[in-house]
């Protein structure tokens, strides 16, 4: 680190204060290595799981664009449509007469050379693994494979296509003759890796020599479970002979290159004057090069560190990125504040404190504060206190009248009787007219019972008040049908009744507006709906042992409609990609199955 001076000399005071400030990053940055060392064995995340690394890596990824040349092309006739794919074998095993067998996702088209681009489509474009992977063993089985069948006139129609891009299910129409050949990707590796400014956004072109031989295009439909298509070809159908040879011009540069010459700090720099030596070396340094200028004493001084490789300086991360350093340092380490800005010269953040983030804490002298009292209070739903009631109940006064008429017993109800938040009349407690009421006469018990009663029994229930009672008409809270006399004054409660009926209706009803889910889709998930809602499945732990009682419960069900016992498996596969069900539950369950399939009247 370097300490950069302000302009104007320190007095001996200032400059201890002035050391004092910058002393002050020594707090977070060792809590910051605490957190770090205590990371190394439990990590909280996966550092190649970040999504601006996995951005950083598909930049670097190479980008291969496809041509042909008439000019080095004169010889070849015929050779157009030719279709471009980017493919891997499946094994190292062919059968005697056959090729390997090559899986591939997407097939592009050319219908004529690059220089009549605006009279077809010319070039054929493709991503590939960066230049440090493309030499490894899966890399390694990368191939460009050429397809024509110009030879025989068969040309797929318009409406198969999109851009360059060819249907796969189009490409089983050109089964039959054609030629075809190959350039592996390795090959291209070693004429990358000599490209050094391939990293600063140069393009690369390269021309290669391709051998078409004569073959017999055989397609395969994709296996279970599999979207890429898979080809293969057979040589022992046709005619060795007629083999002949194609320039292929390919041009590489990085996936991220346009992106990268957006920057001023790379589209203005040249390497010109570097010698050739050390240009690799330096290209390295200065893409990955960062400065922090960490200010202090009042934003008036500040020292300046370097990193390399978009390193973080508090916990070596690399990042990958200038974007994503940002994204880490303002995520991990938010107790200081970030300026980021790129010029010509330097990519760099000022740090600096900040005021509210790290307050001193004030403990009294002689205490070990690990040893005091850690208090903590969440922030829980605020629940409606008995204080509340018994406020309530201090606003009610007795009124005692003799039994008489209707009007003496309306206005009773209207002193006796307090409507409740949820509709529902409720009836005071009998108070003794001996007695003046105040708070302090009720106890706790009877507060409680008073908050929570809904009704009175019939042992408990006042003459009068049950005579008031019978004037009122009383409804269950979620089935919304009348309630008879005998169930308002029993002492079961129907608050928090569940209608299995009603539900499995509201249920089929919230499934029926699906339009784009099948039948036994929609049965198999109102039957778990109606399962867990019966069987009270709250927490994810409950999920494995709902899913194997589930399975003995409905077995007989599942083995008897395929539909039905596959929309199951489905399910418990989705619920295995969120972490709610383990493999050795799914294997129970499909146990459990299988028993019912062989006929076994009681599966373990």
């Amino acid at each position: 680190m370097c300490l950069q001076h302000s302009r104007a000399r320190l007095s001996p005071d200032e400059q201890l204060t002035a050391e004092k400030s910058f002393a002050l990053y020594c707090k977070p940055i060792e809590l910051y290595n605490i957190i770090q060392r205590r990371a190394v064995k439990n990590p909280p995340f996966i550092q190649r799981s970040l999504l601006y690394k996995i951005q950083a890596r598909r930049k670097k990824r190479i980008q291969i664009t496809v041509s042909l040349s008439a000019s080095t092309n004169t010889q070849a006739q015929n050779i157009f449509p030719l279709y471009v794919l980017l493919a891997r074998p499946t094994s190292n095993i062919s059968l005697e007469g056959h090729s390997l067998i090559y899986r591939f996702s997407r097939v592009c088209m050319l219908t004529n050379f690059s220089e009549f681009g605006n009279k077809g489509k010319t070039e054929a474009t493709f991503i590939i693994p960066d230049v440090k992977n493309l030499s490894t063993s899966r890399a390694c089985n990368l191939n460009i494979i050429f397809i024509s069948c110009g030879q025989v006139g068969q040309i797929i129609g318009e409406d198969s296509y999109s851009g360059n891009d060819v249907e796969r299910s189009s490409l089983q129409k050109l089964e039959g003759k054609c030629s075809w050949g190959k350039i592996p990707t390795n090959v291209l590796a070693s004429s990358l890796e000599k490209c050094v400014t391939l990293s600063t956004g140069d393009a690369v072109d390269l021309a290669s020599t391709v051998t078409m031989n004569p073959s017999f295009l055989e397609c395969m439909q994709p296996k279970f479970l599999e979207q890429d298509s898979c080809l293969t070809f057979c040589s022992h159908k046709v005619d060795a002979t007629g083999s002949y040879q194609l320039q292929v011009c390919i041009s590489a540069e990085e996936a991220g290159a346009r992106e990268l010459l957006l920057s001023p700090y790379y589209c203005n720099y040249s390497y010109d004057n570097v010698p050739p030596s050390l240009l690799p070396e330096i290209i390295r340094l200065r893409a990955g090069n960062v400065l922090f200028n960490y200010k202090y004493y009042n934003n008036t001084m500040q020292k300046t560190e370097v990193t390399e490789d978009f390193s973080c300086p508090f916990c070596l991360v690399r990042c990958g990125s200038f974007k994503g350093l940002g994204c880490h340092l303002n995520s991990t380490h938010d107790l200081f504040h970030y300026e980021f800005w790129i010029s010509e010269e330097c990519q760099a953040v000022n740090v600096s404190l900040k005021a509210d983030a790290w307050k001193t804490e004030f403990v009294a002298e002689g205490v070990d504060p690990r040893h005091q009292t850690f208090s903590y209070c969440s922030r829980f739903k605020k629940r409606r206190r008995l204080e509340t009631t018994a406020k309530k109940i201090r606003h009610v006064h007795p009124h005692i009248m003799e039994s008489g008429s209707h009007e003496d017993a309306q206005a009773a109800s209207e002193d006796d009787y307090v409507q409740r938040e949820n509709g529902l009349s409720v009836a005071h407690a009998s108070v003794d007219p001996s007695q003046p009421v105040h708070g302090s006469n009720l106890s706790s018990p009877t507060v409680l019972q008073f908050g929570k009663s809904r009704k009175l029994s019939v042992e408990r229930s006042d003459p009068r008040n049950r005579q008031l009672l019978q004037k009122r008409q009383f409804f269950h809270s979620h089935r919304a049908q009348p309630m008879s006399l005998e169930q308002v004054f029993s002492d079961h409660d129907s608050e928090d009744e569940v209608d299995d009926d009603i539900a499995d209706f509201e249920d089929r009803r919230m499934l029926d507006d699906f339009v784009d889910v099948t039948k036994d889709e929609k049965l198999i998930m109102h039957m778990w709906n109606s399962f867990v809602r019966k069987q009270r499945v709250l927490a994810d732990g409950h999920i494995p042992w709902a899913c194997e009682a589930f399975s003995r419960c409905h077995g007989e069900q599942l083995v008897q409609n395929p539909a039905l016992l596959w929309g199951w498996r489905f399910f418990m596969i989705k619920l295995w990609n969120h972490s709610l069900l383990d493999a050795r539950a799914m294997n129970t369950c499909n146990t459990i199955l299988q028993g019912y399939q062989d006929g076994s009247s009681n599966p373990k």
